[in-house]
């Protein structure tokens, strides 16, 4: 009995290649990095300066996990409502 490679399992016909992509990947490894850090080290700088600011123009009581968990019980109706329905 011959198996054809419709028969398999999805995930065999891939089975020791290193990329789904017939040998060759799309895009070169440095792109990767490049993307990876050109959208995280602003991002990370971004939120850097916010919670400066925040100490600094927000209110001057500590910041503990239970206020991050619970968002200082900010959170009104209408956005947990939205959260439930989506």
């Amino acid at each position: 009995m011959v198996m054809r490679t419709d028969d398999l399992h999805p995930f065999v016909k891939y089975d020791g290649l290193d990329s789904s992509f017939q040998g060759s990947p799309p895009l070169a490894e440095s792109i990767g990095y490049a993307v990876v850090l050109g959208f995280s080290l602003p991002i990370s700088g971004i939120t850097t300066i916010l919670v400066c600011l925040n100490r600094y123009f927000g209110e001057k009581g500590e910041i503990t996990i239970e206020y991050f968990n619970t968002a200082g019980r900010m959170v009104k109706t209408g956005l947990t409502a939205s959260v439930i329905v989506s």
